[in-house]
């Protein structure tokens, strides 16, 4: 019997939850709805149908390390399974990628299960019930999809119009539905013949490649392409050239193969599920108090019904609001009607065409070794606390513009400047001229802080020059 493996893709940047989600730490790596972030959540609900070596991991390579770490906590295991994309394509070049993978690994074709790292599922002993008839029905040769019981009329989701019953819960597709308008989305769901798309797939390896062979011969070849100037980030891992990866067509499975192939198959999902597109999907999956709302962080509301309100620092007061969206972050607030949070993404658009630095980066950024917080900036200046983790080190680099000041808050740390070596206690700093080699160590268990002020006439996280790096960054 052939194994089971899951591939879970991890790629997207989720905008339309902004502006907590940015592109550098999108909406699955944040803890949103239940326990661990939503990746997390994912991963755990996989490892209790397929061993962790047999999961297969799809994401970016600038989120490789906040994958990495979200995997360690979540898995207990040091070393994920990951397919690196260098540019953003759709899921059809992405599980033909992760069908040459799981072929490689095994040895073998096998049935694999496709998931998004981005999706709620409540009643996990349904949704293991629901994957364990889709797998039977797989290993007959149906490439299944996921199509959840619609629980309202929801305009974000697209839609299939199941046809005849093949087994008990599944059913042909008779036609596949983009996301409709609430007039259409209502006959939808009154009709009884409609569900929610879910995205979710089981297939058997070698009838998925045949389909695509078949059906979508260009994303098949440009994938084996690819697969062929595949390069390895570490033993688990591999990336691919930019300029190879760019030939991949940018196309959706359903398009390139589930409208196509009369192998496909749609099996009823009876459990809750939410794909957590949009704050309005966040609010709909929260609990809530007895007037409606979700309230989170230091919040005060009066008169307000049936609001979504997230505070990361700050104090805030709501009166009087009724329907409406509030994330407060330290460098973003935003207000938002509920019913035009589908919108939110809209004012990511403006912001990417104005090269905002808003859709990018959080003022707290993670890295391999740490994170640093951004605390203030203004021309010529610029100052961070940073968090080296226990027993990390950042590269040794220099930089072209600008000098570093450094003030050991709690911890100690080594520092190597030019030829010189240095060991800071708390209340101890030390200055690092630009053009200047120089490294920051935490040789401790515990976690180092110290403030950074950069100084320079440019201040540019592009203003560094690496020689030495333990996470092969050079």
């Amino acid at each position: 019997m052939k194994p089971v493996a899951a591939y879970i893709m991890a790629g997207g940047s989720g905008m339309r939850l902004w502006p907590m989600s940015r592109a550098q730490f999108p909406k699955q790596l944040h803890a949103l709805l239940g326990e661990g972030s939503l990746l997390q959540q994912t991963i755990r609900r996989t490892l209790t149908v397929t061993a962790a070596d047999h999961i297969l991991i799809g994401t970016r390579e600038d989120l490789y390390f906040s994958v990495i770490n979200q995997w360690q906590e979540a898995a207990d295991s040091a070393c994920p399974w990951m397919v690196l994309e260098p540019l953003s394509r759709n899921t059809a070049p992405a599980i033909a990628l992760a069908l040459l993978a799981c072929r490689e690994r095994f040895g073998q074709d096998v049935i694999m299960i496709t998931l998004a790292a981005d999706h709620v599922i409540k009643q996990p002993a349904r949704f293991r019930k629901t994957l364990k008839s889709a797998v039977a029905a797989a290993r007959r040769g149906k490439i299944v999809t996921f199509g959840v019981v619609p629980a309202y009329a929801e305009t974000g989701y697209g839609y299939i119009k199941s046809g005849a019953a093949i087994a008990p819960g599944i059913f042909s597709i008779a036609e596949f539905k983009e996301k409709p308008n609430p007039e259409q989305a209502q006959a939808y769901v009154r009709s009884g013949d409609y569900l929610w798309n879910s995205g979710m797939f089981v297939f058997d390896t070698a009838v998925f490649a045949a389909t695509m062979q078949r059906f979508c011969p260009q994303v098949w070849n440009a994938a084996q392409a690819a697969w062929r100037c595949r390069r390895q980030r570490s033993p688990e891992c591999v990336g691919f050239p930019e300029k190879k990866f760019a030939r991949l067509p940018n196309i959706s499975v359903d398009y390139a193969v589930m409208e196509k192939t009369p192998d496909s198959a749609v099996i009823k999902a009876d459990f809750t599920w939410c794909d957590v597109g949009c704050w309005h999907m966040v609010h709909e999956m929260s609990p809530r108090d007895a007037q409606g709302n979700t309230l989170s962080g230091n919040i005060f509301s009066l008169d307000t019904k049936n609001c979504f309100i997230k505070a990361e620092s700050r104090f805030v007061a709501a009166v009087g609001m009724e329907d409406a969206i509030v994330i407060d972050t330290p460098d973003a607030l935003l207000l938002a009607r509920k019913e035009r949070s589908q919108d939110v993404k809209k004012i990511v658009e403006q912001l990417d065409a104005r090269k905002s630095s808003l859709t990018k980066l959080h003022t707290t950024v993670y890295r391999p070794w740490g994170n640093y917080t951004v605390l203030g900036e203004g021309p010529g200046f610029l100052i961070k606390r940073v968090v080296v983790n226990p027993l990390q080190q950042l590269s040794l680099q220099k930089h072209t513009f600008r000098s570093e000041h450094w003030v050991v808050i709690s911890g100690k740390a080594r520092v190597i400047r030019g030829e010189d070596s240095f060991v800071l206690e708390p209340n101890e700093s030390l200055f690092i001229p630009r053009g200047k080699k120089h490294r920051l160590v935490n040789p401790l268990q515990k976690p180092l802080t110290i403030i950074e002020v950069q100084t320079g006439a440019t201040i540019s996280e592009d203003d560094i020059v690496r020689y030495a790096d333990v996470y092969q960054r050079v």
